[in-house]
């Protein structure tokens, strides 16, 4: 009985962020999508003529997987930021407070909701750029199982973000100037093992760079990969980030009186 209780409103909060970000699509999903044309046509057609290739792949094909991965992290961040201090402004966080719900399967709603947008954004980026590139899937199950772990990660973070929140300015400080930098300095355009020390040592430590060079090694089957050390990564900082988020509703902070 309580199983049911549970779903019904666990589904009640998945079609409730759906129908939010779809009813709203050409600002949400849009705006990724445009972003990854200029970047394969500036970068990855224009320039990367003037390339030999990078990786051993053209650069177009090079730069795709960091494209549609930040395609997915930054609508999975925004979605449940925007979502949940939305709620918290609009005080119907309070209607999930007092029912009978654990924090648990709030925290879970408000991710899923992110999970599918940035799913969603980034499979509408690798749809654009088939005329751009030679786009092949090597790994399916590496480049889903990344894809997915990578939404759930910036999902969960995007839930702490909407909780800290004060005004709608605080929603785009973290994407700003934390997640942006991640993605550019993760190897998006180039591969890190060109950088020189110190900075090739700071980059790996970059959980940005795991997922763009696992995601690329998926659908290229190109550069140094190893699954157990990526998903290891993305799993653990996912666990952290996600206990995090979980205790942070539990004991209601900024969020009850």
């Amino acid at each position: 009985m309580r199983g049911a209780r549970y779903w019904y409103a666990y589904r009640g909060m998945v079609v409730k962020q759906v129908r939010r970000f779809l009813r709203a699509w050409v600002q949400n999903l849009l705006p990724s999508v445009v972003t990854a044309v200029l970047f394969l046509t500036i970068f990855g057609h224009l320039v990367g003529r003037e390339l030999s290739g990078m990786g051993g792949v053209p650069y177009a094909d090079f730069i795709l997987p960091g494209l549609i991965i930040l395609a997915v992290v930054t609508n999975a961040y925004s979605n449940v930021t925007l979502a949940f201090y939305g709620a918290r402004l609009q005080r119907h966080i309070e209607e999930l407070l007092v029912a009978p719900l654990p924090a648990w399967l709030i925290v879970a709603g408000f991710a899923t909701g992110g999970v599918l947008r940035g799913l969603l954004a980034g499979g509408l980026v690798a749809l654009v750029a088939l005329p751009f590139t030679t786009l092949e899937v090597h790994h399916p199950a590496a480049t889903l199982g990344i894809a997915g772990l990578s939404a759930l990660l910036f999902a969960l973070a995007g839930l702490v973000n909407g909780l800290f929140a004060r005004s709608f300015d605080h929603t785009s400080v973290i994407s700003n100037f934390v997640l942006t930098p991640l993605i550019y300095l993760g190897g998006l355009f180039y591969p890190i093992e060109r950088l020189a020390e110190p900075w090739r040592t700071v980059a790996a430590a970059n959980p940005m760079h795991y997922m763009i060079s696992g995601f690329r090694h998926g659908l290229l089957d190109t550069g140094d990969f190893s699954a157990p050390a990526t998903f290891a990564v993305l799993a653990v900082v996912t666990v952290v980030v996600g206990i995090l988020a979980w205790g942070l509703v539990a004991r209601g902070v900024r969020i009850r009186a």
